[in-house]
């Protein structure tokens, strides 16, 4: 019988607004440089495809791996901004809850599976702004617990991050369901870990597309709810 759900943070239960690309030009606009979203996207793919995420961390490595990547962007501007003003205004930038929406039918599934009994709670490889984040956006209300990689000391795939979730939930591993955007971080690290997983992405149609048909998977059998 399933007790938890865990979620995946940005693009499961949110998404930036209206995307990655336009918070770093929005903010780089502000500094009085005009640059497209699209360059930002293709920067931040390439910047952090070139960092070396270490699996045991803490709020000190978060930082420095957060000023790494935007490093690397800056690196790519056609001219020079003061850079740690600069990456300050993007690390606040993305803090906010300004920079975000919650995908459609979130709060709705999250308050049906609170509904049915579950513990609910987030595990994302964010740092502690996502509390916050969260809570402006109006999810906290319906999550039991938010787990951060900053904070429980490892980042995903590691199995660590699961089990601590588990543990402070009252739930076997076999109990949870994990739900992700990442076919790695995501679902196989969970079913490494002996969670049970769904991969959500809206566009991908042999993936989950609603978080609302997260009450319909196999995982719930047992548990009955009209979908949000």
């Amino acid at each position: 019988m399933l007790k938890a759900v865990l979620f995946d943070a940005a693009e499961t239960l949110i998404r930036p607004w209206p995307s990655y690309g336009a918070v770093y030009a929005r903010v780089t606009a502000a500094f009085g440089m005009r640059i497209p979203a699209e360059f930002f996207a293709e920067e931040m793919k390439r910047a952090f495809r070139a960092v070396d995420w270490p699996l045991r961390t803490d709020s000190d490595t978060e930082r420095r791996l957060w000023l790494e990547v935007t490093r690397k962007v800056y690196e790519a501007l056609p001219a020079d901004l003061p850079f740690h003003k600069w990456s300050g205004a993007v690390y606040q930038a993305f803090g906010s809850q300004d920079s975000w929406v919650v995908e459609p039918g979130a709060a709705e599934t999250l308050r049906a599976l609170q509904g049915l009994g579950l513990r609910t709670a987030v595990v994302s490889n964010w740092d502690e702004r996502l509390v916050s984040v969260l809570d402006g956006l109006g999810l906290a209300p319906h999550i039991d617990r938010v787990f951060v990689a900053a904070q429980v000391g490892w980042r995903k795939p590691a199995r660590e991050i699961f089990h601590r979730a588990c543990l402070e939930l009252g739930a076997a591993p076999s109990e949870t369901l994990h739900i992700g955007d990442s076919a790695s971080e995501d679902v196989a690290a969970a079913r490494a870990a002996g969670l049970q997983a769904l991969l959500f992405r809206p566009s991908d149609p042999t993936a989950l597309r609603r978080l609302s048909h997260v009450l319909h998977s196999a995982a719930l059998v047992g548990h009955t709810a009209p979908s949000p």
